[in-house]
């Protein structure tokens, strides 16, 4: 592929990418957490090492760390893939599940005093079906209890990093939110031919922001202490809500099984318009770097979850609490410049990342664990090919559902020179 036809078709996936991440992105029953399972975590390169964001990468700017631009010397096209497999599991049975999409693609281009990027990603997802079934009373009536929910929020960004020093630059973010959630809710007794169906949607839509700081201190040998600070703004998003309850013989509607049917009138309690938090949250980055050598890194974030308030769902059984997440991480090259060795010069990827996540449910607390593996495959020029691989864990022995998964994401970094004077002899 020509590197002068990589423009125009990664502003193609620009747009196209957004029906696309129509598309479901999870089968967890704890993608139920505040605005759904976070599926953009950030750069491959940087989840393959925890989602430690202090390694500072001239030619990929990091998504996450907006203040990355203004080190970017080339203009960078980026794309992410994953696949997810998933098991969840009870104390009876395992049940198992798949999830496939884009992750991201994003553009960073490099001008003379600062740097800009902007991009589309699928930010979080929605989607699980529970079904129970228990005896109603001494008559052996079996009431069989339906949820399930699925959909997506998608966020279209742009960045800008401004150098105000050799070692010290800022950056900050501007996302445009927007997607739809969609509920189902069945209630059925055995004998009893009707039974009651609930099908409600919110169609989100909203602005939040994100700022970011990054110091790169030289020390000594080639070796630089780098340290990032993101802080991401507390705001509201907007959602429309709708909602019919009916009865029926099937979760169909139509003129043979359908029997009452109400239009929820949503306004008059005050639910057809809610405001749904975006959470602020602070996120600390140290780490150590030989460029092109090796890199160890590690990360906190602190999340500030526990006033999050779905008023439109009210789930009794569901509150929350501050999440916390912390990383570790980093990267290592044998020799960069090898000339006889292709191996010797990809980039070696590790990473642990433990979260205490912000959902609580049966006033029980669920935890996220997971092991990161990648490789950084060098390509022609300046541009590489990443691949991660991460082993996770959702919940443990006290929680009623367990989930452990397997993801792979494939993803590429090209890399181009835009606005240089080309001269002539």
């Amino acid at each position: 592929m020509k590197i002068d036809k990589i423009p125009s078709i990664l502003v193609y996936l620009l747009f196209s990418s957004i029906f696309a991440f129509s598309q479901n992105n999870t089968r967890s029953p704890y993608s139920l957490n505040e605005l759904g399972e976070i599926n953009f975590l950030g750069n491959i390169s940087n989840i393959s090492m925890g989602g430690v964001d202090s390694a500072i990468d001239s030619i990929e700017f990091n998504i996450n760390n907006p203040s990355s631009l203004a080190k970017l010397n080339t203009t960078n096209y980026q794309i992410g893939t994953f696949y997810k497999s998933i098991g969840i599991s009870n104390n009876v049975s395992t049940e198992r599940a798949n999830a496939a999409n884009i992750n991201y693609i994003a553009i960073g281009i490099p001008v003379k005093r600062f740097g800009f990027g902007f991009g589309v990603l699928p930010y979080s997802s929605l989607g699980f079906n529970l079904q129970t079934s228990e005896e109603f009373n001494n008559e052996n009536i079996i009431d069989t209890r339906f949820f399930g929910a699925d959909g997506n929020l998608n966020r279209a960004f742009l960045s800008i990093g401004v150098p105000l020093h050799k070692y010290f630059s800022i950056g900050a973010t501007l996302n445009y939110n927007f997607g739809k959630f969609s509920y189902e809710k069945y209630n059925q007794y055995d004998g009893i031919n009707y039974g009651t169906y609930s099908n409600s949607s919110s169609e989100i839509t909203g602005f939040t922001y994100s700022l970011s700081s990054s110091i790169s201190l030289p020390l000594k040998d080639d070796i630089s202490l780098n340290l990032v600070y993101n802080y991401n703004l507390s705001d509201y998003l907007n959602s429309y809500n709708t909602e019919f309850i009916y009865t029926s013989t099937s979760s169909s509607i139509n003129a043979e099984s359908l029997g009452d049917f109400v239009d929820v009138d949503l306004a008059n309690s005050g639910l057809e318009n809610t405001s749904l938090l975006v959470p602020k949250k602070s996120i600390y980055s140290i780490g150590l770097e030989k460029k092109n050598k090796w890199f160890l890194g590690a990360q906190f974030e602190n999340k500030m979850s526990s006033d999050f308030e779905n008023k439109f769902l009210n789930i009794n059984n569901v509150s929350y609490r501050d999440s916390k997440i912390f990383s570790i991480g980093g990267y290592f090259i044998p020799d960069t410049s090898s000339l006889t060795s292709y191996w010797k010069r990809v980039i070696y990827r590790f990473g642990l990342k433990n979260e205490e996540k912000s959902i609580i449910i049966n006033n029980l607390p669920i935890n996220h664990f997971s092991l990161n593996l990648g490789l950084g495959l060098p390509l022609s020029g300046l541009s590489k090919a990443n691949i991660g691989l991460e082993f996770g864990k959702i919940g443990d022995d006290k929680n009623s559902l367990r989930e452990n998964y397997v993801a792979l994401r494939l993803g590429l970094s090209l890399n181009d020179i835009w606005f240089i004077k080309r001269k002539f002899n």
